[in-house]
């Protein structure tokens, strides 16, 4: 039930990202979860700015029913170039195998025990998460809908839902080089 101070993400402002500041980004991301259906593919692109612990999410596909040559394809038309660094699931090695194949620097995530719970963390640590409604809609749907799990009893129950959260875990893919560095 969302608004009932569950929210996982408090930290999440929904405002458009004006072109000129888009522009001026100088360390973006990108990152992919795999999905077909019913989970959708997602891929989303951001900047993220160090020094006042801010994220950006400015760009967003979803797709369903869609394999991996044409969502390559779509990524293509999106402006992803041969040198930007894709971070993928890598839960599905071949999917990766089928983008570097296809021309794009794509790699697996490196999950481990807790990767899951310590980018979870670092994401609700920074001090904004700014998402573009506009050219990010699905994506802010998931911030802004992503709740705690409660009991029987409405207490909040610990961990992450697994569901719902195919833009999440793309970010997570996508800034993994950044909260994986100590002191980030």
């Amino acid at each position: 039930m969302v608004g009932s101070g569950g929210a996982v993400f408090d930290n999440v402002t929904v405002e458009e990202i004006p072109d000129a500041e888009i522009a001026a980004f100088d360390r973006i991301y990108n990152g992919v979860d795999w999905g077909f259906y019913p989970d959708p593919w997602a891929f989303n692109r951001m900047h993220y700015d160090s020094a006042r612990r801010t994220l950006y999410i400015f760009g967003e596909l979803t797709r369903h029913r869609t394999g991996n040559a044409e969502t390559a394809k779509l990524l293509r038309q999106y402006g992803v170039q041969d040198t930007d660094l894709i971070t993928a699931d890598s839960a599905e090695p071949k999917s990766v195998a089928d983008y570097r194949s296809y021309g794009l620097f794509c790699r697996g995530a490196v999950k481990g025990p807790g990767s899951v719970d310590y980018s979870m963390k670092w994401l609700q640590a920074l001090v904004r998460i700014v998402i573009d409604p506009v050219r990010c809609p699905d994506t802010a749907k998931e911030f802004t809908a992503y709740e705690y799990d409660r009991n029987k009893a409405g207490e909040v129950i610990s961990g992450y839902p697994d569901r719902d959260d195919h833009h999440i875990s793309a970010v997570r893919y996508a800034l993994e080089p950044v909260w994986k560095r100590r002191g980030q």
